[in-house]
């Protein structure tokens, strides 16, 4: 189900399901054509479903995204090559402006017999809270996910959830002062040390006791956390970082004890749904309201291309 959730607050409303479903179906993924670097669309979520509804609150959809594979060194080195095969023949260096041109020939001619590679990811959107989830490693994916959803709904106003109080000073004060942490919250065994000028390196550990001296030492001499593993008992656990991105997301094992899915995919899909994606909403919010409560922009302050805003995050 969900390894990532990238949080987003939509600033407009929703289709219901069946006209959801219409919509997609206008941009179904397909794979690059020879001359494409990249292609992205919608692709059944499980079976033949597009869109799957759960609960009457939650949308779920699979963004698919296949890209050719160029490395950049290749094509460097090729163009060199030639670039040179060109001045000697010619007697004279190339023009910038031929150099560019012959860079754009080279990548034309590679594009075609490059190898594909293929991926795919969960959207859920919340429609009661409002919320987008997107199972993306990086923002970047996200955003590509966000702008087929534009497309798609003709119109889209979202800009990446945002709490009032850092995540950063949560997750430092937790680590800190362990009489600070909330209940049922637990710190997991990795973090992510920097220092507020971020001038001094960052410093990664994992798998040691955050409650140690060694990490004591490090906050006393004013390092920060940026990233920490922490767990909701019973719930999930999960890496938060100083964006509100929560990664590395594993459900509790007694949270998959209650599932009792079928032998055919869409039974296991649909088990699997109604228990992650409401406990991962459930977390997420228990989270913001620890973080002192979402901080929702005005509508003026949210252009319609107001996910851009998150590239600079």
């Amino acid at each position: 189900m969900f390894n990532n959730a990238l949080l987003y607050r939509a600033h407009s409303s929703f289709p219901e399901s069946e006209e959801m479903t219409n919509l997609i179906q206008k941009h179904l993924f397909r794979g690059c054509a020879p001359t494409e670097a990249r292609r992205v669309g919608w692709a059944a979520v499980c079976g033949e479903v597009l869109t799957y509804s759960l609960q009457s609150q939650y949308l779920i959809l699979r963004f698919r995204r296949q890209e050719r594979l160029l490395p950049a060194a290749a094509v460097k080195e090729l163009v060199e090559e030639r670039a040179a095969e060109m001045e000697k023949a010619s007697g004279s260096p190339l023009r910038q402006a031929e150099k560019k041109l012959l860079k754009e020939q080279v990548y034309e001619e590679l594009l075609p017999t490059a190898l594909k590679r293929t991926g795919h990811f969960l959207v859920a959107i919340d429609i009661k809270r409002n919320w987008i989830l997107v199972d993306a490693s990086s923002r970047k994916k996200a955003e590509e996910a966000l702008d087929l959803l534009r497309l798609t709904l003709g119109s889209l106003k979202v800009t990446p959830l945002a709490t009032r109080d850092r995540p950063t000073a949560l997750m430092t004060r937790w680590l800190a002062t362990p009489s600070e942490r909330a209940q049922g919250w637990m710190l997991g065994e990795s973090c992510q040390l920097e220092s507020p000028s971020g001038d001094d390196g960052v410093i990664k550990v994992s798998e040691v006791d955050l409650d140690s001296d060694e990490i004591q030492q490090h906050l006393d001499g004013g390092r920060i956390c940026s990233a920490l593993s922490i767990a909701r008992k019973g719930q999930l656990a999960m890496q938060l970082l100083d964006d509100l991105a929560l990664k590395k997301i594993k459900f509790d094992d007694a949270l998959l004890e209650q599932a009792d899915s079928g032998d055919d995919e869409a039974s296991k899909f649909d088990t699997d749904a109604h228990i992650h994606i409401p406990a991962l909403a459930a977390v997420a919010e228990e989270l913001i309201t620890l973080l002192g409560g979402e901080s929702v922009p005005t509508l003026e302050d949210t252009p319609e291309d107001a996910v851009q805003a998150s590239k600079a995050a």
